[in-house]
Order: C-alpha cells, then structure tokens, then sequence
C-alpha cells in the first residue's frame, strides 16, 4: 500500500454502514472527499466491491 492507510474495503465499509443506517448510498463525489488522500482507482475498486455484494445480497441500489 502507498501512502494512505485506506483500501478498496474501506470505501466498501464507509458505503456499507451509510446504507445500513441511512438506506442511501454515499456518491462517488462525496467518497472522493471523504478518501481524498486514496486513488480514485482504488475508490472505483470499493464501489465495485460494494454493487456486487448489494447484488448477491438481492439489494437495490437506489438511481
């Protein structure tokens, strides 16, 4: 890992809890900020991460 202490599983986590206790799903603007010392690639890998799991798990994501 480079500089930062964050992962793609991070970025699946922040977005797992905020569904969780929310039922909304943080934007990629919004993890861009909140992540901001991360690569927007490795935040796209956490996105992906979390839309297959809301897949398997029969989950909609809102549009």
């Amino acid at each position: 890992m480079m500089g930062s202490p964050w992962s793609k599983w991070s970025v699946f986590e922040y977005m797992r809890h905020r569904f969780m206790h929310t039922g909304s799903v943080p934007d990629r603007q919004e993890l861009l900020i909140e992540f901001s010392d991360m690569e927007s690639s490795e935040i796209d890998e956490g996105i992906k991460e979390f839309e297959l799991a809301m897949k398997i798990g029969g989950g909609k994501l809102a549009q």
